[in-house]
């Protein structure tokens, strides 16, 4: 057997796999939502516990200062147009994070500056 043909066999496979946990896993999502809403029916100060309540607890949490301060210099910045324009101006190929050093270039803040991180999470999925 082709060993490309036995890869997608194998990749094909997993893909099948996924899906089904996927389609189970909303499945019991969608139970526990029709359980907590009637357990919130005998006890209205009822609060979920378990990971599920932790992930929406810390989404509720905000935002750090720094992400904060990230977002408001890249508000006026169009990460495609960014990159673009950072990629013609290379002499040679850049990585996601040469790409973020010199945006912040751009913006005014130091090429080694910790949150330079945080710029290129933006500029790798505009």
């Amino acid at each position: 057997m082709d060993v490309t043909a036995e890869l997608k066999r194998k990749r094909s496979e997993i893909l099948d796999r996924l899906v089904e946990i996927r389609e189970t896993q909303a499945s019991l999502e969608a139970q526990m939502g029709a359980l907590d809403q009637v357990i919130a029916i005998y006890e209205p100060d009822y609060e979920p516990g378990g990971a599920l309540a932790e992930r929406k607890t810390r989404k509720k949490r905000g935002k750090a200062p720094a992400t904060i301060e990230i977002d408001t210099l890249l508000s006026g910045v169009e990460p495609t147009v960014a990159v673009l324009e950072i990629l013609r101006e290379a002499a040679m190929p850049l990585t996601t994070a040469d790409c973020a050093v010199r945006l912040m270039q751009k913006l005014g803040i130091d090429g080694g500056d910790p949150r330079t991180s945080r710029v290129a999470t933006p500029l790798c999925d505009p």
